[in-house]
């Protein structure tokens, strides 16, 4: 069975109490949040949410957000979408989770999705930052991304590449199976 959903986008000013109100009137309007991801980046709140519902519940939810969005300073945007049964993890692939660390630098980013992307690999769940070493201040940069990593592509020589652009980019690097 298909289902129905929003994906519900938001950025603004970051201060207590967004979630709350967010998700508050997605409860309030007979909705479900279902998936998200949150974050305050350079003191902006940012937010990605799956709002699932009946039909009526999810046509009233935009208007009440609209309200919501003056109110508390955010920039929203809506997208409707068809969620789809699971069809298995044959069609998605096998879900690895690599993890990076290294003095922060240009570039790492785009070096590793490219890499993967070239190998038919997509990029399920990517998260990064930015941190000080404690002594010395340095900026340290941390990544972890979940792949699904098609049915064909070797584990091992995608491990074999992933290692010499570790070296490369003197990345501490490290790739698991996610279960």
């Amino acid at each position: 069975m298909v289902r129905e959903g929003l994906i519900v986008t938001a950025v603004g000013t970051d201060r207590p109490g967004i979630v709350d109100r967010l998700s508050g009137v997605i409860l309030d309007e007979g909705c479900n949040l279902e998936d998200s991801r949150m974050a305050i980046l350079g003191g902006h709140f940012a937010l990605i949410v799956l709002v699932t519902g009946d039909a009526e519940a999810l046509g009233r939810l935009p208007s009440a957000l609209s309200r919501l969005e003056d109110e508390l300073g955010l920039g929203l945007q809506l997208r409707s979408t068809r969620l789809e049964p699971a069809k298995g993890e044959a069609r998605a692939g096998l879900l690895y989770r690599i993890t990076a660390v290294a003095m922060d630098h240009p570039g790492i980013v785009h070096r590793i999705s490219h890499l993967l992307a070239d190998r038919g690999i997509n990029v399920a769940a990517l998260d990064t930052r930015v941190t000080h070493a404690p002594t010395t201040g340095t900026p340290v940069f941390s990544l972890t991304i979940d792949a699904q990593v098609p049915p064909g592509v070797s584990l091992a020589r995608l491990r074999s590449v992933l290692a010499r652009l570790a070296d490369d980019e003197d990345l501490d690097l490290e790739v698991h199976a996610v279960r």
